[in-house]
């Protein structure tokens, strides 16, 4: 039997699309999945303590995991997180975004270039973004932010976020908050 009769029409439209371009598509195997016993993040937490020297800290951070259990056709697969969404409340009002995890991605708009990833590693989800203007990364006007979101065994989520940039030090802040 072929692939496009095993896997439905849309795996085999986005093949074929893929195809024309000169990609490589194959589909995840089970040991590639990522597994359920990575953590949830989901729900409100509250900031406790902070190693943050500005003011631009969220007070309280809403997070929405994605858990996705089967795949397009309803049929049960390996349960996984597909995305993140992370809301921010500050003083000025909330700010809100929402990741793809395992994802990598970025973009050109004139001379600005832009990249995401949001990888686990091991019980931590690592997400980082870096802006450019030069040629390549770390080159012209760049900015870097490394957040790495995990639990702390007492179960505290603790985000520790460094930012660099072509403008001055690297910056390293641990924030800490609890469940509400």
């Amino acid at each position: 039997m072929n692939r496009c009769l095993r896997r439905g029409r849309s795996w085999c439209a986005a093949a074929s699309v893929l195809a024309a371009a000169g990609l490589a598509i194959a589909p995840l195997a089970a040991s590639q999945a990522p597994a359920l016993d990575k953590p949830d993040f989901s729900g409100r937490w509250v900031l406790e303590s902070s190693s943050a020297a500005d003011a631009d800290v969220p007070h309280a951070v809403s997070i929405r995991q994605s858990l996705v259990t089967t795949n397009v056709r309803g049929e049960p697969m390996p349960p996984f997180f597909s995305d993140i969404t992370i809301a921010g409340e500050f003083p000025s009002g909330q700010r809100s975004e929402t990741y793809r995890i395992g994802g990598v991605g970025g973009m050109v708009s004139g001379d600005l270039k832009t990249r995401v990833s949001v990888q686990w590693e091991g019980a931590a989800l690592v997400i980082e973004g870096s802006s450019y203007t030069g040629q390549t990364p770390r080159s012209g006007q760049w900015d870097e932010r490394r957040q790495v979101w995990s639990f702390d065994s007492t179960g505290r989520l603790v985000a520790a976020i460094t930012t660099s940039s072509s403008d001055g030090p690297s910056k390293t802040s641990t924030l800490v908050y609890r469940r509400q």
